[in-house]
């Protein structure tokens, strides 16, 4: 009877030793996630891209050329329309473009923020990947506020996450995908 508490005692440690989130540094913010997989994967980070008004911070997790996840930060110099409804026809316009037929758009709680996640499968004539894969884009802002100059809103830092993984693994990345601006690059309040 010992000999299987302690069994058990030892595989519920280890369950939980393997339950550790991945972090990862993109400049000023910490990114946290947990994919709950099994399958062997690299982190792979790029160096900021400066673009007009905007650095754009690369995350990539891949475990081969066709099953990956792209975390993107955009950090805007001015206050951009952070309005939902603008990021999600755009995204079904995006899933649409790479040959995917969209499935569902749902409105999420992503990481505390209002967002949403959108996912697809292969049209027909999409022969580049295997039928039964899937694609899934997410996108929340990190300070999304209402704006008093209508029924919108405005932000400076969107998270945007695509992902070929299986739906199981792309839930728990989202579901436990964690940004947060380090304390010494963090912006004072406004």
């Amino acid at each position: 009877m010992k000999l299987f508490l302690a069994l058990g005692l030892v595989l519920m440690l280890s369950t939980i030793a393997m339950a550790t989130p991945e972090t990862a540094t993109l400049g000023p913010y910490t990114v946290s996630f947990d994919l709950n997989t099994g399958l062997q994967y690299q982190l792979m980070t790029s160096e900021p891209v400066q673009a007009e008004g905007a650095t754009i911070y690369g995350l990539q997790i891949f475990t081969d050329n066709t099953t990956k996840a792209i975390i993107s930060i955009d950090e805007f110099d001015s206050p951009k329309d952070s309005t939902m409804g603008l990021y999600k026809q755009l995204a079904v316009m995006e899933i649409l473009l790479n040959s995917f037929n969209v499935t569902d758009v749902e409105d999420r709680t992503i990481d505390g923020n209002e967002g949403f996640l959108a996912s697809g499968v292969p049209l027909p004539q999409n022969t580049f990947v295997p039928a039964d894969a899937r694609y899934f884009r997410a996108i929340y802002w990190l300070d999304s506020k209402s704006c008093e100059c209508g029924p919108v809103s405005v932000g400076t830092t969107s998270v945007d996450v695509k992902s070929s993984y299986p739906d199981d693994v792309t839930e728990s990345l989202i579901g436990s995908l964690h940004v947060e601006k380090t304390a010494s690059q963090a912006m004072p309040p406004a």
